[in-house]
């Protein structure tokens, strides 16, 4: 393939699919060899339709969104014996190779045909930014995805096991205490029925002994080259447990610190999103799982009988069927009023709407619908429906940052690949079912987890390396990233964070128009101890990424490669790397938009069973209804979630169906 997205493949896959293998090589884990399961070049399409509406518009359940969220309740419900439609706003396929190599993931995050580029604001003071910040945008990029599995599409494909008090302290915050570990380990289970988790390829570390003494380096560093205590049995002296793998449960609920290899969720080298758990299962259902693509929800329909003594409910959805309509992606097209108006289609559902749109477009579409803070919506001409003032509020994410290190030669384990260009060995050998396939790999491998200075019991830090040259997400982004391929990126994710309190607000009425985020980051945010711990929290992640890193320094011998930190820049400590971080910190978990809480909390958007308070028929599933953000990767979580919701929708439905019959036989 030619084009743009040549350029995006050469960064990708030489960079990060590189590392992922090496360590892997180091750790001893070889992936089992696995047949071809794609020989050809050319696009996959999906294996049901996906164009839904020209065959019905009435459905017992409408969900709003193919991502994280949406999908597995969506599975669920229709094999429950429940029709179901699932609305995508983007479209039904994008390139493959694109979509399926990890390690082409950040080409995933900026291919235009399945992006949604948001510029949001960090600080409320256009002053405070970085150098990220793009004046003539107003914003700094965020990178979003709209195409069948959402998110999942261009995800790092890292999938952590969220701890046991991630729930825990959702059943605290909503005053249910079905929100608990145990309860929820039943549904963490039932995703793994679906969703498969791989480690990297094998491969010789003697290919690069550059890239082998970091790897070194991060083991040597943390100390984890021997068990940790709670995986030795005291009366026999055997090692249980997977000593490098963090969703090890036994190490999950001890809090384990150290270096971990990174899981991915691949199958046989290949993404596996909800993509695939839609394309997989809808075939098997008989019809009830009906999908529809480029539909992008204008509002939320709610019933318009008189509502005086009950609450409205959600009978369905207007939604317009053409590509590209959302003002975030890069191929927007425009369609004038009158046509726009004949591409509309009124949706019915005879049970419930589920909204599962993701942290910025699910509190968007329900202020357009009427759902929100009622000043606001009345500033934009809008009716209210329900004055819900939490909706886009509590807009939550992680900070994180880099180390970027550049050597005075390139890898070289990159030495031939040619990244998605014609001939290119390396696709050549991804496509053969080779278990050693560098592209195999997302890349991101080594991976520390540690607590942080007067932070809790639990790691709160991140921090996972890859050969490539990251500063966060700028345009071009990913066509910057390997330059030369002499660069090598520690990434510092800090989890729980406490310095954010930010907003989603409309710019208008128009659906099709991005609406204002505003993160509010460390002092716009939040308390002025918040503020310190989360720098602290930053600072101590830089700082243990530059400690493997001398580390790693000290360890050549017969490589002599030399090196020096470009990003943020070795003379930077204190305040100084404060400043630094302040200006320059990212994030891409964005969460907590449309919250779950007590009854009785007026900024408690949902009740503890995901429906919209103020409303009947109408729940939200995703990314937005954590009180706060759950694990170090949610994404996991959000699996979890959806099964959960897919259960208290079917026990709702078991309900009425009683009720129903109850008063039938009164009569």
């Amino acid at each position: 393939m030619t084009g743009p997205d040549t350029s995006r493949r050469r960064f990708l896959a030489g960079g990060l699919g590189a590392a992922a293998a090496a360590a892997a090589g180091a750790a001893g884990i070889a992936a089992r060899p696995t047949p071809p399961t794609d020989p050809t070049d050319g696009p996959r399409r999906p294996t049901v339709p996906t164009d839904a509406l020209l065959r019905g518009t009435e459905y017992d359940y409408v969900v709003v969104g193919a991502g994280a969220g949406g999908v597995p309740l969506a599975v669920r419900l229709a094999e429950a014996g429940h029709t179901v439609l699932v609305l995508e706003a983007g479209p039904a396929t994008t390139d493959p190779d694109v979509y399926s190599v990890p390690a082409f993931h950040l080409f995933a995050s900026s291919d235009p045909q399945m992006s949604w580029d948001f510029w949001v604001r960090h600080y409320s003071d256009a002053a405070a930014h970085g150098s990220a910040f793009v004046p003539e945008r107003d914003g700094v990029l965020y990178p979003r995805a709209s195409t069948l599995g959402g998110c999942t599409a261009h995800h790092a494909l890292l999938m952590l096991a969220p701890e046991a008090d991630d729930w825990d302290r959702i059943g605290r915050s909503t005053d249910d205490p079905s929100w608990n570990a145990l309860t929820m380990r039943r549904y963490q289970d039932r995703v793994r029925e679906w969703l498969p988790i791989e480690t990297s390829p094998a491969t010789l570390l003697s290919e690069d002994p550059t890239l082998a003494r970091i790897v070194t380096a991060a083991l040597v560093e943390t100390g984890h080259l021997a068990p940790p205590v709670s995986d030795v049995d005291a009366a026999t002296g055997t090692v249980g447990g997977t000593l490098l793998d963090p969703n090890d449960p036994r190490g999950v609920e001890a809090y384990r610190e150290g270096t971990f290899l990174v899981p991915q969720s691949s199958r046989d080298g290949r993404r596996y999103g909800t993509r695939e758990r839609l394309l997989e299962a809808a075939p098997g259902l008989d019809g009830r799982l009906a999908v529809q693509t480029d539909a992008l929800v204008e509002r939320i329909v709610f019933d318009d009988e008189d509502t005086a003594g009950r609450e409205p409910r959600a009978v369905g959805v207007d939604v317009v069927v053409a590509p590209y309509q959302y003002g975030a992606s890069p191929l927007r097209q425009r369609l004038a009023p009158g046509e726009r108006d004949r591409r509309r289609v009124r949706v019915t559902a005879r049970r419930e709407v589920v909204v599962a749109a993701g942290a910025f477009t699910t509190p968007q579409l329900l202020m357009l619908s009427g759902v929100g803070p009622a000043a606001h919506l009345r500033e934009h001409g809008l009716p209210v429906v329900v004055d819900s003032p939490g909706v886009g509020g509590n807009l939550l994410d992680r900070y994180e940052m880099t180390v970027v290190t550049e050597y005075d030669r390139p890898f070289s384990v990159l030495d031939g690949k040619r990244y998605g260009e014609p001939g290119d060995p390396g696709m050549r050998q991804w496509r053969s079912g080779d278990p050693n396939a560098l592209y195999r790999s997302n890349g991101i491998l080594v991976g520390i987890k540690r607590r942080v200075t007067d932070g809790s019991e639990h790691p709160e830090l991140f921090v996972f390396g890859a050969p490539s040259n990251f500063t966060g997400y700028r345009p071009d982004f990913a066509e910057d990233g390997l330059r030369g391929g002499d660069h090598f990126t520690w990434a510092v994710i800090r989890g729980y964070q406490r310095s954010m309190d930010g907003t989603v607000r409309l710019r208008s009425a128009d659906p099709t128009e991005p609406p204002a985020i505003n993160f509010r980051y460390f002092d716009d945010g939040g308390d002025s101890d918040g503020v310190r711990q989360d720098l602290r929290a930053v600072r101590e992640g830089i700082e243990q990424a530059r400690r493997v890193n001398a580390t790693a320094h000290r360890l050549r011998f017969g490589d002599a490669a030399t090196d020096r930190e470009v990003f943020p820049g070795s003379a930077l400590h204190g305040d100084a790397l404060d400043d630094v971080v302040r200006a320059d910190a990212w994030g891409h978990h964005a969460s907590c938009t449309a919250r779950m809480g007590r009854d009785g909390d007026p900024l408690a958007v949902l009740d503890s069973d995901f429906r919209v308070r103020g409303t009947t028929g109408l729940r939200v599933v995703d990314a937005s209804v954590f009180p706060a953000i759950p694990a170090l990767f949610p994404l996991m979580t959000i699996f979890a979630v959806s099964e959960r919701a897919a259960d208290r929708i079917l026990a709702d439905a078991r309900r009425d169906r009683r009720t129903r019959a109850g008063q039938e036989r009164s009569r």
